[in-house]
C-alpha cells in the first residue's frame, strides 16, 4: 500500500474522516494519509500471510486479523492499517477511536517500494511504543524475504534479514511461518 492524498487535521477529525471514507486513512503528527490500494501481487501475499498466521493460531489463545484492523499508538498519537496482526488475549481499544486496537502482539507489513523505508523506520517506532508488541515482520516481495524483529526484553530486539526458506519461529504467538508459503500464486500474477 501507498501513502497518498496528505491533509493535516486533529485526531478526532481525522477519525471522523476515517469512519466515513471508503478509503482507509492512517494519522501520524497530526497527518492523515489516505492508503491507496496494493498491487495484485502485494495484495497475494497480504493473503498469504494472514491465512497462514489464521491456520497456525487455529485453536490457540492469539487470533490473526486481516488488513482491515487498525491500530492505535496512544504515546505517539498515531493510527495505521498493517497488513496483518495478531492479538493474544482480548481485544483493548483505543480510547477515542473503538475501531483501533491498541495490543498488537505481532504486526506484519507486505514491503512496497514505496513505503519500504517508513515501514523500517518510522512507523516501527510507533509500533515500538506499545507495550504489547513483541513481533515484527516485514516481508519484501522483491526480494522474497522476511526480516523478523524479535523484542528480547524491553529496549532490545532481535533481528534477522534476509530470510529466505525454511521457517520463522513466532514463538511469542505460539506459530511458526514456512516461508515458501508466502509467495504462493506470486509467479502466476506476473
Amino acid at each position: 500500500m501507498e501513502a497518498r492524498d496528505l491533509r493535516r487535521m486533529t485526531v478526532e477529525e481525522y477519525i471522523a474522516l476515517d469512519r466515513g471514507s471508503d478509503e482507509r486513512w492512517e494519522y501520524v503528527n497530526g497527518e492523515a494519509f489516505a492508503m491507496a490500494g496494493g498491487s495484485p501481487q502485494h495484495v497475494a501475499v497480504v493473503g498469504n500471510v494472514y491465512f497462514a498466521l489464521r491456520t497456525a493460531l487455529r485453536g490457540k489463545p492469539c487470533v490473526a486479523f486481516g488488513e482491515g484492523l487498525k491500530i492505535s499508538t496512544p504515546r505517539t498519537r498515531a493510527y495505521h492499517y498493517p497488513d496483518a496482526i495478531v492479538v493474544c488475549g482480548a481485544l483493548r481499544h483505543d480510547e477515542r477511536d473503538d475501531r483501533a486496537i491498541v495490543n498488537p502482539t505481532l504486526i506484519v507489513e507486505v514491503l512496497s517500494p514505496s513505503t519500504a523505508d517508513y515501514d523500517r523506520g518510522g512507523k516501527l517506532v510507533h509500533y515500538r511504543s506499545i507495550d504489547s508488541f513483541t513481533d515484527y515482520l516485514l516481508v519484501s516481495i522483491e526480494d522474497r524475504t522476511v526480516e523478523h524483529h524479535h523484542r528480547i526484553e524491553p529496549g532490545k530486539w532481535l533481528v534477522t534479514t534476509g530470510v529466505r526458506e525454511g521457517v520463522v519461529d513466532l514463538e511469542s504467538v505460539g506459530a511458526t511461518l514456512v516461508v515458501a508459503e508466502l509467495w504462493t500464486d506470486l509467479d502466476r500474477l506476473r
